[in-house]
Parts: structure tokens; C-alpha cells; sequence
């Protein structure tokens, strides 16, 4: 591996905790973690479904 290969690592398991931190707090409730307080649109729904089955 280079050093750009391990810079690009590093970043990532840098920003990945970091951005969860700043996102954390945002469910109020289980609702609001496991369907979105149903807010969601259809759209965005079938992309995620698509993107777990594959």
C-alpha cells in the first residue's frame, strides 16, 4: 500500500465517528430510529430496500 492508500484509511475511519457524533441525538424515540418517524419519502424507501438487497 502506498501512502495515499493508508492517508485515505485513516480519513475514513477518522470522519466515519466523527460524522456519527454530529448526527447522534436526532431520534427521540424507536420510532423515530427504525422508521423514521414515517416521515420518509417513497423514493428514498425503495432505494434503501434496493440497496440492502444487493
Amino acid at each position: 500500500m502506498r501512502w495515499l492508500d493508508l492517508a485515505v484509511i485513516g480519513l475514513y475511519l477518522v470522519a466515519m465517528p466523527v460524522l456519527g457524533l454530529l448526527l447522534s441525538g436526532r431520534q427521540r424515540s424507536a420510532q423515530d430510529y427504525f422508521v423514521g418517524s414515517r416521515e420518509l419519502p417513497w423514493w428514498a424507501v425503495c432505494f434503501s430496500v434496493v440497496a440492502t438487497e444487493t
